[in-house]
């Protein structure tokens, strides 16, 4: 059994082995093999890192925009607090307004903004940016990276992220609220560091923000504040997170990593609506028994109605894609998309370091001519896992709905009418 700290070193091998390859316009693309798959508790590790400084590569400059931040990006927290303040003068639901900045010299959870009590609710308001591409002028919103958890006598609760640039946290235990930054660099839902504290303070950005913590409901506090006014559209924008989030398709849970950015949603009959614009989601489904068999198929029908990137998927800085995907025991996973413009057939490792190491693209379908038309889809998951990645698995374990639009900034828009997976003759209707 893999130690925890080899964890981190062949997890950290591997991202750093795979950036050059990663962001070079010559493709890398290979099926592993089978005695180097990592492990399936590993994986989860080596996923965390999708988002790391690794991401800079130099040949990446190839598929750059270069898009650059608004002057007025980051906004003092200072000046926030003050105009919410100003906003809040009479609302009773206030409890205390707790401005705070996180810059790269900030380690992982040292900074503090009081006590919670066990099922107080605080909302973050937040503005700024951190840099995985200073170069290249790609950086990531703060929601992003924000992280906050509630530490007590029983230990620290799992980490809470906003994903948007506004959330809600309501605390599971009495304790101390904590904050953090990562891209990326945590090892799990406990927030530990899975990089040396070097790379971790290597980082580039600057993170302003509030805490708005409250004495009762908080979206009772925040329509207090709405009939009061607003602040840079905020407090309109947490209400508007807060109504999509009720719609949170059933029996679906977020990878750890991501957080809930509102991204899908449960729409009428039951479909799954997704619409992301520079942010990222991963809705996860558990299996209940699906051996990796011949004839294990997984079915699906959806719309595609916009594409999130204009560029070659298979690059990094424009690996912006709506897809599906398998996930199997032995922490591989495949995932089919729709591509801009890369062949349909074509198979390529994920360029991001880290994930390259567990997951394989296959374009299901290409180009902009069919947006907006439904059409059902049939994968063999046996045949596909054997002739793509041929390794050790011996069930498939989770369904995957993904959605990126971190690298361009753009918007990608679909909606999922039907997935099965399973038997012909016993498939499990997901959808």
């Amino acid at each position: 059994m893999t130690k925890p700290s080899e964890q981190k070193t062949v997890g950290v091998a591997v991202a750093h082995s795979q950036a050059h390859s990663a962001c070079c316009g010559h493709s890398h693309a290979h099926a592993p093999e089978a005695s180097l798959l990592p492990s399936a508790s590993r994986r989860q590790w080596v996923k965390g890192l999708a988002a790391a400084p690794l991401l800079a590569g130099p040949c990446a400059a190839a598929y750059a925009d270069n898009t650059r931040p608004a002057s007025d990006a980051i906004r003092p927290a200072i000046d926030l607090a003050r105009d919410l303040r100003h906003l809040a003068h009479g609302v009773d639901a206030v409890a205390r307004i707790e401005p705070f900045s996180i810059t790269p010299s900030n380690l992982p959870w040292s900074q503090t903004l009081g006590d919670l009590n066990a099922g107080q609710q605080v909302t973050f308001f937040l503005n700024g940016l951190w840099w995985f591409s200073k170069e290249h002028g790609r950086w990531l919103e703060p929601g992003f990276v924000f992280f906050a958890r509630v530490a007590g006598n029983g230990g620290a609760s799992p980490i809470h992220n906003t994903m948007q640039n506004t959330g809600t946290l309501t605390a599971d235990r009495a304790g101390r609220l904590q904050i953090a930054r990562a891209a990326g660099e945590f090892a799990g839902p406990g927030g530990e560091l899975a990089v040396p504290p070097a790379q971790y303070l290597a980082g580039d950005g600057r993170i302003e923000g509030v805490a708005v913590v409250w004495n009762a409901n908080a979206e009772d506090g925040l329509l207090a504040l709405s009939a009061q006014g607003d602040v840079q559209g905020l407090v309109r924008s947490e209400l508007q997170r807060m109504r999509l989030a009720r719609l949170m398709p059933a029996g679906w849970h977020n990878f750890f990593s991501f957080g809930d950015g509102s991204i899908f949603t449960e729409g009428p009959g039951q479909r799954i609506d997704c619409e992301t614009h520079k942010n990222v989601g991963i809705l996860q489904y558990p299996l209940v028994d699906q051996p990796l068999q011949p004839g294990l198929t997984l079915d699906w029908r959806w719309v595609v109605e916009r594409l999130p990137s204009h560029l070659p998927e298979d690059q990094l800085l424009s690996h912006d894609y709506l897809s599906i995907a398998v996930e199997f025991d032995d922490g591989q996973d495949i995932t089919y998309l729709w591509s801009s413009g890369l062949p349909v057939g074509k198979v390529f490792r994920c360029p991001i370091p880290g994930w390259d190491a567990v997951e394989t693209h296959v374009v299901q379908r290409s180009g902009l001519t069919d947006l907006g038309k439904p059409f059902d889809e049939r994968r063999d998951l046996h045949e596909d896992y054997r002739r793509i990645v041929g390794g050790k698995a011996t069930r498939a374990v989770r369904v995957w709905l993904i959605a990126n639009s971190l690298f361009l900034r753009q918007i990608g828009r679909c909606a999922y009418r039907r997935i099965a997976i399973g038997q012909t003759n016993r498939l499990q209707r997901i959808l």
